[in-house]
């Protein structure tokens, strides 16, 4: 399994949240997708750089969501990701988004919300399969 070499942070602003003051449930797709960029960028690759020079697309298939406690208004969140299963022309990565939690004597992370997301390899021409380069999860 392959993880973010560091977690992608994501400051909770106004625009996130609903008119309860909790994170809209649909930004967290958005935040999770930040994420995965920056994963990217940090490979020295883009979506840009992916179609361009390399031919591929990594469109999201499938996604599971699970919700735990609310994410609110300043939250700092940490939103990590693990690559689950590897197969020739899809990846599943579970991504969680934790926000610090002060008790007692420490700090725990809390996970708040998480989703599985199925992503698949395609071709930007043709749209059918193609095998995901290895040099993608070379770390």
């Amino acid at each position: 399994m392959t993880t973010a070499p560091t977690p992608y942070l994501h400051r909770v602003c106004y625009s996130d949240t609903d008119a309860a003051g909790f994170v809209y449930h649909g930004r967290y797709l958005e935040i999770f997708e930040r994420s995965r960029a920056e994963w990217l960028y940090l490979r020295e690759l883009s979506p840009t750089k992916l179609i361009n020079e390399f031919g591929i697309l990594l469109p999201v298939r499938e996604l599971t969501m699970h919700f735990y406690k609310p994410g609110r208004l300043d939250d700092l969140l940490y939103i990590d990701q693990v690559i689950e299963h590897r197969g020739r022309t899809r990846v599943a990565v579970k991504q969680t988004a934790s926000r610090i939690v002060h008790e007692g004597n420490g700090d725990d992370l809390q996970i708040i919300a998480s989703a599985l997301l199925h992503i698949v390899c395609v071709d930007t021409k043709t749209l059918k399969p193609k095998a995901i380069p290895d040099w993608l999860f070379v770390d």
